[in-house]
């Protein structure tokens, strides 16, 4: 018998931009950045408990680096990069909790695994939710790889 057990939250979690209620503004602007090719370095979300951050972070993340392109993105039945990024389990994409990484010993790992190129997608990705929490001296170890990033390296911030 196989159980598909799996948190509500999660099960019915949006996966496409279409999906999301009451974000129509950013998932214009967001898609219309990626079909000009004028994608920014990094993405701060910023909003209450509950409204969508991170999810909104994973949806850019697969639009990002979807093997369809932004124009056919994935919506029923997923490509293996969109597939893993739903997964938690795609190579390129990491998703960090800075509430509990707050150090700068985690922002060196970040700077040091930025260093190599995408293996499978088109970017690397990093999501980083409770970007608020980060230390100074992380901040300060983050900075120079936020403001001269290689071109395949994106960041996307989620923040109260």
């Amino acid at each position: 018998m196989i159980k598909n057990n799996k948190i509500l939250a999660l099960k019915y979690r949006p996966q496409v931009f279409d999906q999301l209620i009451g974000q129509k503004v950013i998932a214009e602007t967001i898609i219309n950045s990626i079909k000009a090719n004028k994608v920014p370095n990094a993405y701060l979300l910023t909003g209450i408990r509950g409204v969508g951050k991170t999810t909104t972070a994973r949806i850019i993340a697969k639009a990002l680096n979807c093997s369809n392109g932004v124009d056919n993105l994935c919506k029923d039945s997923f490509c293996d990069n969109c597939e893993s990024i739903i997964n938690s389990s795609h190579i390129d994409v990491m998703e960090i909790d800075a509430a509990s990484r707050t150090g700068i010993s985690d922002i060196r790992e970040i700077i040091d695994i930025s260093r190599y190129v995408p293996t499978t997608a088109k970017y690397k990705i990093f999501i980083i939710d409770e970007i608020h929490m980060l230390s100074k001296q992380a901040f300060a170890g983050l900075l120079k790889t936020l403001e001269e990033p290689p071109e395949y390296l994106k960041f996307i911030f989620a923040t109260t």
